[in-house]
Order: structure tokens, then sequence, then C-alpha cells
């Protein structure tokens, strides 16, 4: 599996600056990363002049075709489908960061650009490659009665002040910015027709499949796969709401309850499973993504005799690093944990479920790929 990757880094903002750029540019045994692309180009500038990268672009496709990268960890806020699909067809293979795709029309361009390339694509679901997430898979027997899923979300600026990291801002041009808004509008009204784009456009975009499917990726390595949504609430409903709950079910029964909810000046990032039948039980602490070294904890509970015993197990290794090492594995060898497509469909198909679901409550006419 030795062989240094040459890495284009798409994408100069928070979680580029904070995680993925220090774990790259550390793991300098298995990437080299050769170029930086970003439509800001001050930003591009400003971060690949703080991790030494020589090669800057104002947009992926250049750098895609400047002859200096091998592989690509696409990063960039909004939709991933054109980026994704141009890095393929380029030769180059793929991580890109969750969502794959925000509709079936997305997906399936991906998928064609996939099978035509024969390149390889990766998502990046970095808590799945949590240890303790490991660690509840590997102890679990039997099937849960329900699951419950918590998420304290504070705004992004929130957590990097908690968390005292420093990241330079560069305001975007006012053309920059349409060019975004009116993208984003087609993607939306193409996922959900015209009416419930503008509703909750973009609470499904960056609430639903830009935070919620990481919890239905780690439900996914529990075995837990949703195919049912019975109920949806979202509040406010006048302004963009924050506040999210979400009963669903898996094929054999399992209930699911997801709540999520946006706090935005809420001092930590926090998530909490719980997954219980009646002889077990298992719980999954997640801290702030931002925070490479502070510890997922993992708490399991058993019966011993008439009274009960915890076992608490605690990873370190930093889960973003684990995901880059295994995507350079599938990279030199080909061995992958998730299939790509399979998994971004099952994402965007609860997320449609969702989605459909708030049209129902809410009496909004349903459109694109609702109608299906």
């Amino acid at each position: 599996m030795s062989g240094v990757i040459r890495i284009g880094v798409v994408g100069a903002g928070a979680v580029s600056s904070s995680v993925h750029l220090p774990i790259l540019t550390r793991r300098s045994d298995l990437f080299k990363v050769t170029s930086l692309a970003d439509f800001n180009i001050d930003a591009t500038h400003s971060l690949a002049d703080r991790f030494g990268i020589e090669n800057r672009f104002s947009t992926p496709q250049e750098m895609y075709s400047s002859g200096k990268v091998d592989s690509v960890v696409i990063l960039n806020s909004g939709s991933h489908c054109q980026v994704v699909v141009d890095a393929l067809n380029a030769n180059l293979d793929v991580f890109c960061e969750k969502p794959l795709a925000y509709s079936r029309e997305e997906m399936t361009k991906i998928e064609l650009a996939m099978k035509s390339s024969g390149k390889k694509l990766m998502i990046g679901y970095m808590k799945t490659f949590d240890q303790a997430v490991y660690e509840a898979a590997k102890n679990i027997k039997g099937r849960p009665r329900t699951v419950d899923v918590v998420v304290l979300h504070p705004s992004g600026e929130s957590q990097l002040a908690t968390t005292e990291l420093h990241v330079k801002s560069f305001p975007a041009s006012q053309e920059l910015i349409s060019k975004f808004v009116a993208s984003d509008k087609a993607i939306r009204e193409e996922a959900l027709g015209e009416a419930a784009a503008k509703a909750f456009g973009a609470e499904y975009t960056d609430i639903i499949m830009g935070s919620i499917i990481h919890e239905l990726s780690v439900l996914r390595s529990l075995d837990i796969h949703i195919t049912e949504v019975d109920f949806v609430d979202r509040w406010p409903t006048n302004s963009k709401a924050d506040s999210f709950i979400v009963n669903a079910r898996t094929s054999d029964g399992v209930r699911v309850t997801i709540r999520w909810f946006y706090l935005d000046a809420y001092p930590m990032y926090q998530e909490e499973i719980r997954w219980v039948n009646e002889k077990e039980g298992h719980h999954i602490i997640f801290s702030s993504p931002y925070i490479l070294r502070v510890p997922t904890k993992y708490i399991h509970t058993t019966r011993q005799g008439l009274d009960h015993k915890e076992t608490i197990f605690e990873s370190y290794q930093p889960n973003f690093e684990i995901e880059l090492v295994a995507f350079h594995k599938l990279v030199k060898t080909g061995q992958q944990q998730t299939d790509p497509i399979k998994a971004g469909n099952e994402d965007l198909e609860i997320s449609l479920k969702i989605a459909k679901k708030i049209c129902e409550r809410e009496g909004i006419p349903v459109g694109g790929n609702l109608k299906h």
C-alpha cells in the first residue's frame, strides 16, 4: 500500500483548513498536497501559503487538467455533482465530502461518470471510521427495539471560537455569490419542486443532507437501514427552521428517532446515539469534529446478575485521519469499506422521504423527485 499520492484539494473553507489539510500535510508518508482550488482566489492563496502548497487555481477544472494531481479531495460547499463528474472524467480518483448528490439526476450523472472512467470514488463519512463505532458494531448482539439520535449543533463560527481555531475568512464577490445562489436554487427545485424548494430548500441541502446524513451513515455501520419515514416536524416554520424531529423505522420494525437542533451560540457540538433492547445498550458520544484529539466515547451496558455492567471505550485516533488513510488504501489497492453509489442513493432516498413528509405535514405541493 506504499506510495505517495499527489493530492489536489477543492475548497478552502473551515473544514479544509482546520481538519483535512493539517492531516494530509502531516501524513507525508501517504500524500503530497500539490494543488489547491477555490473559486475565491484570495482564500486559495492564503491557505496555500499557510500549508506550503505550490499550485493554486480558481476553478477545480483548471486543477484537473494541470497534470499536477493524481487524486482529488473535494471539500467545497454546495453541490458536489459537477465537481465530482469532471474529476472522474479527468481520470482522477475522488474523495468527496458528503453529500454526494442532492437529486436523483445528480446521482445518475455521478454513477455514469464512475462507470465510464473506471476511477475510484469515496464519500466522506468520517464517523463511520471512528474506532468507537467499530467497537459498538463488534459488540452488538441481536436487534434493537429503538435507536435514538440527538444532535446539538452550534454554528461553525461558534465551534471554531470554542476550540480556539482561527480560520481566516475572505468575502466572496457579489458575482460569485449570485452564481452559487442561482445554482443552489436550480438543484433544490430539481430535487423538491419549486414550492418545496422555496419553503425549505436551504434546510434540505444544509441540514438534512448537510448534517443528518452523518447520522444515517453511522446507523448503517450499526446495521440500521431506515426504509420508512413516519413523521417529521420542524420549527420555526416562518423562517429557516433550525429544529428537526424525524421518526422512522427499518424493514424489521426497529424504531429510529432523530432529534437535530441548531443552537447558534451553544458552547460545544454534541451528538449521541443510543441503541437499546431488552438485554443490552450501546451509547456513542461524539465530540466536535473540529477537535482532532478529543475522544469519542462508547458505553456498552449489559446485565450482570441482578446488577448491570458498564464498559467504557474511548477512541482518540482522529476518524478523519483513519478515513483519509482508507482513501489511500482504496487508490492503491481498490479495497473499500462502503459502496459510494449504494450509500449515496440510500442517503438521497431517505432525505427525499423526510422532505416529502414535511410537504404532507405542511400542505406544500410536491415536485421534482418528490413526485415519484
